[in-house]
This record gives C-alpha cells, sequence and structure tokens, in this order.
C-alpha cells in the first residue's frame, strides 16, 4: 500500500470524521421526526438533509479537534488525553452548534422550531444534546482504532 494512503488511513483526523459520520448520522436519524423536514415528501430529499448535517458535524469535529491540537501542540493528544481536552474538544462542538442553531432559526429563518425548543431561546435541543454525549464516544472510538485492541480486549 502506498505510504500517503497509509498516513491518510492511520490520520486522527480520517479516524475522527468517520467515527463522526458514523455516529452522528444515527443520532441525526433517530432526531429527524422531531424537524420540519422530516415532512418533505420524497426519502431521497430527507437523506440528503441527513447527510448535509451529519458532513458538517464531522467538520465540527475536526475544527474543534485542530484547536485542542493546536492548544496542546500535538494532534495525537487524543492518545493519552485528561479529561481537560477532551471537555475542551466536546465544548467547543457544544458552542459552534449552539451558536449555529440561534442563527439558523433566529437570524436566517432557514427552519422554524419544533415543539421540543428550549424555553425563551428559541433553539431545539436535540443538537445540544447530540453535541453533549456524541464527542466522548467519537474519541474513544478514534483512540481505540488508532491503538488497536490488543490483547486488551
Amino acid at each position: 500500500m502506498s505510504k500517503w494512503i497509509v498516513k491518510l488511513i492511520t490520520a486522527p483526523e480520517t479516524n475522527l470524521f468517520l467515527f463522526a459520520f458514523l455516529l452522528n448520522f444515527v443520532y441525526e436519524v433517530w432526531q429527524s421526526p422531531y424537524f420540519e423536514f422530516y415532512n418533505m415528501p420524497l426519502l431521497a430529499d430527507k437523506i440528503g438533509y441527513i447527510t448535509h448535517c451529519t458532513v458538517g458535524d464531522g467538520i465540527i469535529t475536526i475544527f474543534s479537534f485542530w484547536i485542542v491540537s493546536a492548544l496542546r501542540g500535538s494532534r495525537y493528544w487524543l492518545l493519552n488525553s485528561t479529561w481537560k481536552p477532551r471537555l475542551l474538544f466536546t465544548t467547543l462542538g457544544w458552542i459552534y452548534t449552539f451558536i449555529s442553531e440561534i442563527y439558523r432559526v433566529q437570524v436566517a429563518k432557514l427552519y422554524g422550531v419544533s415543539l421540543l425548543a428550549i424555553p425563551g431561546l428559541g433553539t431545539r435541543w436535540l443538537p445540544l444534546l447530540q453535541w453533549a454525549i456524541l464527542p466522548s464516544l467519537v474519541l474513544y472510538m478514534t483512540k481505540r482504532h488508532i491503538l488497536g485492541y490488543g490483547d486488551k480486549g
């Protein structure tokens, strides 16, 4: 196998994006009945919307990772990190999502708010819950994949 392919496959960003995409796609599917696009008549439209959101989640994951990497001085901080960089990673994604949701609903008016809105903010809590739960799982799965499972199971 080519050296650059091996580097690409083993890069933390590749693994992070892969696991972020997979986990966020499942979450997006589960939460989709609570959003306006769920009423679209074509399944292809629904899949397109979910995929668009999931790619966005992957991009947020990578940018959050790069910020923490710059602060930590290494792209491999996730292999032996303490709770602080993991919390920062999660918080960065959560803050971006929070601001993005407010912008999309209140300013750009790209979509309305479902009955699951946060009172007073007019934004939904499901994406915020998503960014409170999934980043830890993404980091864990990425770490395990990069390090391998070895004899420890």
